[in-house]
């Protein structure tokens, strides 16, 4: 198949985590022989770009014939509108759907899906919402594997005698709460554990693994969220997890021993985190296994059937047509 993909979150040298799942995914069918070309809408400099967008949208359906476009956010589905001819997929992410604060924001997401011809979600409790097919994103198992911890601090020249808490996140996204997890972080160092808060948003998404792998768990605080792949990606790499309950949270963290879910109070977190630490000392972390049902090949082979099945709709639409018209 030939596909578009146009999306307002691609990952770029200013911003090389920025819609890193995306970017796996079209990877991904590229490796399976689809072709991909790629719009990627910088909205976040202007919203002039949607427009550009949308004009990069026909310039491009117009030169070649393309058998999907595929959007990823409400957003960048408005630009997508503007194909010639090829049907329209959407994939919804999280903040469009259940963004708290944002309300043009998720009614644009909703208007838009109506006019799609598959909607994709990420997670159940968005599809309470919006219906359409649940497919959260997948991790890649090849790239996000364990590495030995000392190695890896070594690597990044990270201090070997600190319990590190990793906040892999934009401090600036004021949804992700940095101030929680700062502050629960502080909390564990003002109980005598000699913990640090790890930052990571801006390293090229290759070098995640190896935080991943030098940390001693994950801590995830937002206020919203679709279907973190933050969270999957630190579990195939073995290293446990603590987060608050949004999104699928609960089902991707279900009975995983080592891990904690926890309502998003500074205190509760960090008690939660010194559970974890304490257990980690004792216990082998084996958190990797449960991921193999979000392994990244099946997601996408699981979006080339969407495709197949959009495509033979419209085809059984375009026969019913013609049948009409001759009769």
């Amino acid at each position: 198949m030939r596909i578009l993909c146009v999306t307002n979150m691609y990952p770029s040298p200013q911003r090389p985590g920025s819609g890193a799942f995306v970017w796996h995914q079209v990877e991904q069918l590229r490796r399976l022989g689809h072709t991909v070309d790629v719009i990627d809408i910088l909205g976040f400099q202007s919203k002039m770009n949607y427009l550009r967008g949308a004009l990069d949208v026909m310039r491009m359906t117009s030169a070649a014939a393309y058998d999907i476009v595929h959007a990823h956010y409400g957003y960048s589905a408005y630009p997508a509108m503007f194909r010639l001819q090829a049907p329209l997929v959407i994939t919804l992410h999280g903040t469009d759907v259940v963004g708290i604060g944002n309300i043009f924001e998720r009614l644009c997401t909703r208007a838009v899906s109506h006019f799609a011809d598959a909607v994709i979600l990420v997670s159940e409790e968005m599809r309470r919402r919006i219906p359409g097919i649940v497919i959260p994103c997948g991790v890649d198992l090849d790239v996000f594997k364990p590495y030995d911890r000392d190695k890896a601090r070594a690597r990044l020249g990270w201090p070997k005698d600190k319990h590190i808490v990793l906040f892999p996140f934009d401090p600036a996204r004021r949804e992700k709460r940095y101030d929680l997890a700062r502050a629960s972080v502080d909390r564990l160092v003002q109980e005598g554990v000699d913990a640090e808060l790890m930052t990571v948003f801006t390293v090229a998404h290759s070098e995640m693994p190896w935080c991943y792998s030098a940390a001693d768990a994950m801590l995830l605080c937002s206020d919203q969220e679709g279907s973190p792949t933050s969270i999957k990606e630190a579990l195939a790499c073995n290293r446990p997890v603590v987060a608050t309950e949004v999104g699928d949270v609960g089902e991707l963290l279900g009975d995983i021993a080592g891990t904690r879910i926890c309502p998003p109070d500074a205190g509760t977190i960090a008690r939660n985190l010194r559970e974890v630490l304490d257990w980690s000392r004792s216990s082998e972390f084996r958190g990797r296994a449960a991921m193999a049902r979000y392994d990244q090949a099946l997601t996408v082979e699981k979006i080339v059937g969407v495709y197949a099945d959009v495509l033979s709709n419209c085809r059984a639409r375009t026969v019913g047509r013609r049948l009409l018209r001759s009769g």
